[in-house]
């Protein structure tokens, strides 16, 4: 803005202001959108190109999403294991780049189309495979839901001795729905306005005090039970493992390489609260987390409880909101596009879920924390992984298309695409084998070490059997009815290099 002798012209103030109004507009009209679909039904189920939203916007989110006392607890079982320093960082490092190379993919999956995970899987999976995937994401977060408001409940105890766990966790469990009924927005600007500052700010402090007053008490191994190298390297996937990453990078830039900042970011944080929690019970000498939780208090807090209160409630909450996310973005394609029916029935719906989901993580399984990590990183990414190669490899090798420029409704899905749902049974099987999540009693399987990295084995035997099947299938079967297309691709369209998504469509 240029300014004269009587300060700015009245014509730019008048620009300027104009500009705010139309700021303003764009966020109002972007929060009734939230409110009201989210973008995350079969008529209204594609985030437009002009919806999206800057880098900056998801390095906050993303913060909050590997960063807090939760990530602390990571650091305590890899201590707990016999892991010394170095080790934690290095396994947490491995684990997180490995969750990368995934995320990177299921990233590139949403904003090339701008659909959630769980609309996706309606033009590729069809209609069974749709509502199997849907499962997948509608039940695996609320463990994480579970397992992140009993902790949160926990850390208060520790904190004030208050009690009344069982009844505070059940509680609040729901109640952390709130902001998910804002939709994408109300969890964005939650996470990167109040919750990422406050973060940062003590993770810093906590670990670079600990690594100059205390380092001589970082060294060594300590004794424990022996976690052995693969299967802690499973927790931090787990730990990291989102799994519908489309369905929040659908609001980003249509760019593979896009995300890749926001996830190198990111990533210091998740690897510097991870040493955080190893450092903490290193010093606090127990195994106790209450008892750790509140050493932490007084070792990076100044012993302000009130202030651990504050940035333990507004993570939790902010972690929850991404969970919630999940789950209701897959109800919503289950039920969401009845005309009577509401986003905000959907959100109570889920809350109720997360009730549930508390009561049997936390009070009925053992381990209830790594069965959760483990279930979620073995099955939504693996529908992941089947989709992109449906989406980016059957073009190239097979000559097959399947457009997504369109959310198809149930009237128009196809039944099932066999080949994607084989799959996807086959890798998750194999995955809750080899970490040995099973009911107890349901099937045996050997110590998980013995396995290596199971997600990862488990995504790749998605891909490449949804691969090699798609090969059968072209050559001895009918196309369309083994792959499940939807009715609304015509059979000459099927054939095609083309690869046709929103994307495409608009040049970008």
């Amino acid at each position: 803005m240029s300014t004269g002798p009587e300060g700015p012209h009245l014509d730019e103030i008048a620009v300027d202001v104009e500009d705010l109004r139309e700021d303003l507009a764009f966020e109002r009209a972007t929060l009734d959108v939230s409110v009201r679909h989210d973008y995350s039904t079969s008529d209204t189920g594609i985030v437009p190109l002009e919806r999206r939203r800057p880098m900056w916007h998801f390095m906050g989110l993303w913060t909050t999403f590997v960063a807090g006392f939760s990530y602390m607890f990571l650091g305590f079982e890899l201590h707990d294991g016999g892991h010394s320093l170095a080790a934690t960082v290095g396994i947490t490092a491995f684990g997180y780049a490995l969750y990368v190379a995934y995320a990177m993919v299921g990233s590139y999956l949403g904003s090339r189309t701008g659909q959630t995970h769980a609309l996706l899987t309606r033009s590729i999976f069809g209609l069974i495979g749709s509502w199997i995937v849907s499962a997948f994401i509608l039940v695996a977060p609320l463990g994480w839901v579970a397992f992140q408001a009993n902790l949160m409940i926990t850390l208060w105890d520790g904190f004030y001795g208050w009690g009344h766990i069982f009844t505070l966790t059940l509680l609040f469990a729901g109640l952390m729905i709130f902001n998910n009924l804002l939709g994408f927005t109300g969890i964005s600007v939650f996470a990167r306005y109040l919750v990422t500052p406050l973060l940062i700010l003590w993770g810093i402090y906590m670990v670079v005090k600990a690594a100059i007053d205390a380092h001589g008490q970082l060294g060594g191994t300590p004794a424990g039970s022996g976690l052995p190298f693969w299967v802690a390297v499973t927790a931090v996937i787990g730990f990291a493992m989102w799994g519908n990453e489309p369905d929040f990078w659908r609001f980003g830039k249509p760019r593979f390489m896009w995300p890749l900042p926001t996830y190198l970011f990111a990533g210091c944080w998740f690897v510097l609260f991870t040493m955080a929690g190893w450092m903490m019970e290193q010093l606090a000498k127990t195994g106790d987390s209450a008892a750790v939780f509140r050493f932490t208090v007084h070792y990076s807090l100044f012993g302000a409880f009130w202030l651990a209160w504050i940035i333990a409630t507004v993570s939790q909450i902010a972690i929850n909101d991404g969970n919630y996310y999940e789950s209701v973005n897959a109800g919503q394609n289950l039920i969401g596009g009845w005309h009577r029916w509401r986003r905000p029935f959907t959100c109570l719906l889920v809350a109720g879920g997360g009730v549930i989901a508390a009561d049997l993580v936390n009070f009925h399984f053992i381990n209830g924390w790594f069965k959760v990590a483990v279930f979620l990183a073995i099955t939504v990414p693996c529908a992941t992984v089947i989709m992109a190669v449906d989406h980016f490899l059957l073009p190239r090798f097979f000559r097959i298309s399947r457009p997504l420029t369109t959310v198809p409704s149930w009237e128009q899905v196809g039944l099932i695409n066999v080949p994607a749902v084989v799959a996807l049974l086959v890798a998750v099987f194999f995955g809750a084998t080899g970490t040995a999540i099973w009911p107890h009693g349901w099937i045996y399987s050997t110590p998980q070490e013995s396995w290596g990295p199971v997600p990862v084995e488990s995504w790749l035997i998605a891909g490449g059997l949804y691969f090699g099947l798609v090969a059968l299938v072209r050559a001895f079967g009918p196309v369309r009815s083994w792959l499940g297309f939807p009715k609304t691709v015509p059979d000459e369209a099927i054939p095609t290099e083309a690869i046709a998504d929103v994307a495409t469509l608009a040049g970008a």
